[in-house]
């Protein structure tokens, strides 16, 4: 069996391309097709093969970009084409990609990570006025895909009228690069906050509140919109976006990780998890992430400091073990060996279909 890869776009490393990646794994010889590929932005399995896309190429630099030609998506859907000589395409969908052409033949698997214009489509003139065109096309190729795979129950749930029958794959995360330290191993005397998700008013207003409250803390990850408040601090409160290697010692020395990151992936509050140490996060997570050692806040003073004393209250109580638990639903290793259970799973079936026509027709 001849199998193709299709995605929205290759422009950035973040969750959605390691997803592309770790089906990458899985097939080593597969052709990628995409609507935007900016060439050497992601390294590893993805940019060592055959990689086909559209003039979006040239044009877009960034996800953002990217949106902003969303009108243009289902014209463009229409020219790029996966060669007949394929027989099954594995889908990674953003939300558009389950519509880029094919041979009838052509068997299309779509895993349908997020519906990534629901919140991106609504900034420019042309993007409003094609929006419901943009989606209505995007559900219409969604429903003609032959299996749908979604990532999150909240997908399943608002799919479910147009497709019934949908099955749930968390999608992977490397919990392995995380270990499990032993909680005696550090004091845990300062909360980690991350930096993406904040605007520079309320990193400010969150540090504010944190110094009148007497809490030790640091900010985590990409913090270069804050690059104005660092002069505010004499200590270094700015790790800083490291590799995992060096994010996991910090968070797993920390009481815990407060984040309101919503625009991807949470993968510093899985992170975090992985290690043993709870989370206190915005309330647009709980699509991701749920269980024990996690708690929700809305962002004001009063229900980020109700959950900080929680947090404080129940730590003697809380046990590493069980917190890294709700992660491992995700690990890449768990993703890989489901995906291959549906392929297998669906090849049988079109295999067993094709012999039954075969003994219908003579």
């Amino acid at each position: 069996m001849k199998v193709a890869i299709t995605c929205d776009y290759l422009l950035e490393r973040n969750h959605y391309s390691e997803i592309v990646e770790t089906i990458c794994e899985i097939f080593p010889e597969a052709r990628l097709y995409c609507f935007a590929h900016k060439a050497g932005a992601i390294l590893g399995h993805i940019e060592q093969r055959m990689i086909t896309s559209t003039f979006l190429s040239k044009t877009v630099k960034s996800e953002r970009e990217f949106y902003l030609h969303s009108y243009q998506i289902p014209s463009l859907a229409k020219n790029l084409f996966v060669s007949c000589e394929y027989d099954l395409i594995v889908n990674i969908s953003k939300g558009f990609s389950q519509g880029i052409k094919k041979c009838e033949k052509t068997k299309v698997i779509t895993f349908l990570y997020d519906l990534g214009y629901e919140n991106k489509i609504n900034k420019t003139l042309l993007q409003r006025i094609f929006k419901p065109y943009v989606e209505s096309w995007a559900m219409k190729c969604l429903k003609n895909s032959d299996l749908v795979v979604v990532s999150r129950p909240d997908l399943k749930e608002k799919l479910k009228d147009i497709l019934p029958n949908l099955d749930v794959t968390p999608p992977p995360f490397r919990v392995s690069d995380y270990a499990l330290f032993p909680k005696a191993m550090f004091k845990h005397h300062f909360f980690a906050i991350e930096a993406a998700g904040l605007t520079l008013k309320q990193a400010r207003e969150i540090s504010s509140w944190m110094q009148e409250w007497n809490l030790e803390f640091q900010f985590i990850g990409v913090d270069e919109h804050l690059n104005e408040m660092k002069k505010d601090f004499e200590s270094n409160k700015f790790f800083g976006n490291k590799c995992s290697g060096e994010h996991a010692p910090v968070l797993a020395s920390s009481k815990a990780l407060i984040s309101f990151n919503n625009q991807e992936f949470p993968n510093l509050a899985f992170a975090t998890m992985a290690t043993g140490r709870p989370v206190i996060l915005g309330n647009d997570l709980k699509k991701w992430v749920d269980g024990t050692g996690t708690f929700f806040a809305s962002f004001n003073k009063g229900s980020i400091k109700a959950m900080i004393d929680e947090v404080i209250a129940r730590d003697p109580e809380l046990e590493g073990q069980k917190i890294r638990a709700h992660v491992m639903d995700y690990h890449d290793i768990k993703f890989k060996a489901q995906i291959k259970r549906i392929l297998a799973k669906y090849h049988d079936e079109i295999h067993d279909k094709a012999n039954s026509d075969c003994v219908s027709c003579s």
